[in-house]
């Protein structure tokens, strides 16, 4: 086993999308689709999918990857949407998923916002007595 794959290490990528067609953002099974399909061209493991339609309009998206999720919020009548992934280890680039999710589906304007969590070197086993410090 590579043990880079399962490093308590990840990267978060959340995404603020708008001026997006009210149609695109309420067909939740194409969305899931084409989540499914960027995430596993990127390498990610999809588990299972949770899709749900908020009635009048919108959708709610949900990956579970074997790294951890990608999930998609969607607000139809503004025109905009929330997409949340992140992924555990380096195994798979959750910004990667999303730029392909955007390759192949029609979306407008998005900021990005991107954070690494965890910490990407083992931890010095000093550290695994309980002690955030080194003894000095």
């Amino acid at each position: 086993m590579d043990e880079t794959t399962h490093l308590a290490y990840g990267r978060h990528v959340l995404v603020d999308i708008a001026d997006t067609c009210a149609t695109v953002l309420n067909d939740g099974a194409t969305l899931a689709r084409v989540l499914t399909l960027a995430a596993v061209a990127e390498g990610a493991t999809v588990l299972g999918t949770i899709e749900h339609a908020f009635e009048p309009s919108g959708v709610t998206i949900l990956l579970l990857l074997a790294e951890s999720h990608v999930s998609l919020h969607t607000y139809p009548a503004q025109g905009r949407a929330f997409f949340d992934a992140f992924t555990c280890g380096v195994r798979c680039e959750p910004i990667a998923i999303f730029r392909r999710f955007v390759e192949t589906h029609p979306i407008g304007s998005y900021r990005i916002t991107c954070c690494e969590r965890g910490e990407m070197a083992p931890r010095p086993r000093w550290l695994d007595r309980g002690s955030m410090q080194a003894d000095v």
